[in-house]
């Protein structure tokens, strides 16, 4: 049988190409996933730890108050030490007119310590110069000569490094003494003697600093003296990124899971595609003595070499993948990392999927009697309804309901209860497809009736085998339902994230005065002189790139209740225009609070220069600070007879975009310390920023499952033509045109699609519902979910299935129509 089984995996190899396409993908997807994410980690690891990448010891002395140059003395004294220098890094916002970038810039090392060479230019020898890598160049549109600005200090680019691309932040460097200025350093850089030992001189090293004055003390809160050879230090580094990264890794395997699933059902259609074909060839194999078992030997054999050929093609499709994703995101200039134990057991599982859903079929084949070698392949094949099937799928929907009542009304676990609900309706809707699919089949018949005769066959033919069209109807989908759970659900947390965020930051920017300033630098605080905004910063803030309207608050400064405490009191008349909701709670009598003692609903008295005025407490999230508070205009007038420009609000066009916001606004900050800026435009950039690439990410993933799935409806028209082939004949022995047989075929396969669309819209959208409703109420926010829709995206992939579905249709329609009556006809 093993020869048997080679023959015909060598001769008939176009039998298992569907086969081999869904192991492909979904071992791929696995294979891709594994690589792409222990090489990013390895090279964000990597590139966290080049600045240690030339040095032989790693010197890091946490929290430390001892002084820098004491402490670089006392480490080159120690017996061994060639040289120690510190390290000196910052972030910074790097622009060049519209352009801008987020940037590590580096101090300079020594030449013994640098990790990365000069493409062209210079390297920055004073503090109003700096050197950009190539990259980063390229994004800022600069070259070597051009200037850059960091806030409002104008450098000269005097070089372009060649350090390596990366999609997160650009490199740069300057001079160590003007990067030191803006940061404190803790991690010192050592180079030993030739033949010196890294560990030894570790020891020696701290040794020597742990007695230093200003050192922090085993137990407290400043950190720990860490002195480590380079190699053990870059190694934590990438160890601890990699185990960051496994929690994404392990969330995409769940999803690679299902995709292998998905294959899993289209390599059993498959197989039992092959069944047909070669039913009579099994049944002459059966009536020459081939026992049973020989017979489902040779499926297990085909079954093997299937699995490793398509697992094999997977591997080499998840590379690709893993070297596409990586060049994208800059990890390819540190290397492709391969775990070859991830990818052998992903071999392993490719070939074992292949077996297991082959097995089936293998038994269905052992069937098959010596007698029906000489008999034709029925046509016809009607099976009733299982009455356990239709209990069965009650009980589960019954208990699935439940378990969605306990996740509404639990406080508790509410997550879990929706998961639970989640499995076992997603069972129940998988289980009863042979019951209700045949009945979607027939409605979306009706649909159809106004185009004929062969509209309706088709739909006769859809449902002529309820058991095969509704498990293929499944796989389809129970892909379109996780596509759409996830896009229903990334859509919803979407605009319940924003909403909370509106809610936490209704104000985008805010810049106002203070009652009172801490000035760092002689550690007192500094009572304000007046509410006014010092000249120009309203006008500064306005002109602020991305900016879409903002705001001049009018405010003065009152005492507050009997502690006489100075508070700002802000008014205005066009809030309605940053945010309607904090302008709805602006009332007179009503004064808005955003912490301090005072609750809600209590009074508060307000002094101003006009006497005392009592109003009535609120809470708000538009103010960051309890020094300030917001009253309507009517009432600010009531307490002051001489109110100022106070403050700013403004809302952005687009948070994601506030790398070229950033620059301008820690201008004001250096400019004027005693300024107060906040606002929730970072945070809701960043987590819209979030939300969308995991949108667009989990669509792409999952579009693979659709792929494998529109491959099942192949599979099912093939095994579908195959079986009719004597009924087709008859078709067209009777006067039916090719056209209309390939009319047939085109509407069957778009019922099935569609069944599966409506299906799986419907499921996934409640099953995204009630996930993201579980997970908002289990974080305590009292943020009422908004349920949302994608509807570009989701009709897009309804598309995709009816033209998907039509070329399914095309391949087994053109076999149909081809066959002349007469050999179809004919008895083999």
């Amino acid at each position: 049988m093993l020869r048997n089984a080679l023959a015909e995996v060598r001769f008939h190899p176009t039998r298992y190409v569907a086969t081999l396409i869904a192991i492909a993908i979904s071992i791929g997807f696995m294979v891709g996933v594994s690589v792409f994410i222990r090489s990013q980690s390895s090279a964000l690891g990597q590139q966290q730890s080049l600045v240690t990448s030339k040095a032989d010891v790693v010197v890091d002395v946490g929290s430390s108050e001892a002084d820098p140059d004491s402490v670089t003395s006392a480490i080159k004294e120690v017996r061994g030490v060639a040289a120690a220098e510190p390290t000196a890094q910052t972030t910074q916002p790097l622009e060049n007119g519209d352009h801008a970038v987020q940037a590590n810039v580096y101090g300079l090392p020594g030449p013994q310590f640098r990790w990365a060479g000069l493409a062209t230019g210079d390297w920055p020898t004073s503090s109003d110069q700096i050197t950009l890598s190539t990259d980063a160049a390229s994004k800022l549109g600069v070259d070597v000569g051009d200037q850059v600005t960091i806030g409002d200090t104008k450098l000269t680019v005097t070089g372009l490094s060649d350090d390596p691309g990366s999609l997160f932040a650009q490199t740069a460097y300057m001079t160590h003494d003007a990067v030191a200025a803006d940061s404190s350093s803790t991690t010192w850089l050592v180079k030993i003697d030739s033949g010196a030992d890294p560990s030894a001189v570790a020891t020696a090293i701290r040794d020597s600093l742990k007695g230093m004055a200003g050192m922090p003390k085993p137990g407290t809160t400043s950190g720990t003296l860490q002195v480590t050879p380079a190699a053990d230090y870059q190694r934590e580094a990438v160890t601890a990124l990699t185990g960051d990264f496994d929690v994404f890794k392990y969330m995409l395997f769940a999803f690679a899971g299902i995709a292998l699933m998905v294959g899993m059902i289209i390599i059993f259609t498959t197989f039992l595609i092959l069944l047909a074909q070669r039913r009579r060839q099994i049944g002459l194999l059966r009536a020459v003595g081939a026992s049973g078992g020989q017979v489902r030997g040779q499926f297990f054999v085909e079954s093997v070499i299937v699995g490793a050929v398509g697992s094999l093609l997977g591997v080499g499709l998840g590379v690709l993948i893993a070297l596409a994703g990586c060049a994208y995101t800059g990890a390819l200039d540190f290397g492709l990392v391969m775990p070859w134990s991830e990818l052998a057991a992903e071999f392993g599982i490719g070939v074992l999927a292949t077996v297991l859903a082959a097995f089936v079929p293998s038994l269905r084949a052992t069937r098959v009697a010596p007698l029906e070698a000489l008999r034709p392949a029925a046509t016809v094949e009607r099976r009733r309804t299982s009455i356990v099937l239709v209990v069965v799928s009650c009980v589960l929907l019954v208990a699935g309901g439940l378990l969605a009542w306990q996740s509404l009304r639990a406080d508790s676990w509410s997550i879990a209860w929706a998961m639970g609900c989640a499995a076992v309706l997603g069972i129940a809707v998988l289980v009863s497809t042979p019951v209700y699919v045949p009945w979607v089949i027939r409605g979306l018949g009706l649909v159809l009736r106004p185009f004929g005769p062969t509209a309706k066959l088709s739909t006769a033919n859809a449902i002529r085998n309820p058991v095969r069209t509704a498990l293929t109807t499944g796989v389809l989908m129970l892909a379109v339902g996780i596509i759409v759970t996830l896009q229903v659900g990334a859509s919803t947390t979407q605009s319940t994230v924003m909403k909370l965020i509106d809610e936490n930051y209704p104000v985008d920017v805010t810049v106002s005065t203070q009652p009172q300033s801490f000035n760092p630098q002689t550690g007192k605080v500094t009572p304000a002189k007046s509410a006014e905004l010092p000249g120009g910063v309203a006008d500064e803030v306005e002109k602020l790139p991305n900016l879409k309207a903002s705001t001049t608050l009018d405010g003065a400064l009152v005492t507050s209740g009997a502690t006489k405490q100075k508070v700002l009191v802000l008014a205005g008349s066009d809030i309605d225009q940053i945010s309607p909701d904090v302008a709805s709670q602006v009332r007179p009598g009503t004064v808005l609070v955003a912490g301090g003692t005072a609750k809600k609903g209590s009074k508060l008295v307000l002094t101003g220069d006009r006497g005392p005025v009592t109003l009535t407490v609120d809470r708000t999230k538009a103010l960051d600070s309890s020094d300030a508070m917001l009253v309507s205009v009517s009432d600010l007038n009531k307490l002051s007879s001489s109110t100022v420009p106070a403050a700013v609000w403004g809302t952005m066009s687009d948070r994601t975009d506030m790398a070229r916001t950033m620059a301008p606004i820690a201008e004001i900050m250096q400019s004027h310390p005693e300024l107060a800026v906040g606002g929730g435009a970072f945070i809701a950039g960043i987590l819209e920023q979030v939300l969308k690439v995991l949108l667009v990410v989990m669509t792409a993933l999952f579009g693979v499952a659709v792929i494998i799935a529109l491959i099942g409806v192949a599979n099912t028209l093939g095994l579908s033509v195959l079986e009719r082939g004597r009924e087709s004949a008859l078709l067209r022995a009777m006067g039916m045109q090719r056209n209309s047989l390939r009319l047939m075929l085109f509407f069957e396969a778009v019922q099935m699609a569609m069944a599966a669309v409506i299906v799986g819209v419907l499921c996934g959208s409640f099953f995204a519902w009630i996930g993201i409703r579980s997970i908002f109420k289990m974080a305590g926010t009292s943020t009422a979910v908004t349920f949302s829709v994608d509807w570009t995206t989701t009709i897009g992939l309804v598309l995709v299935c009816f033209l998907a579905a039509s070329l399914a249709s095309v391949l087994p329609g053109r076999r149909a129509a081809l066959a002349t009556p007469t050999e179809a006809l004919a008895e083999e």
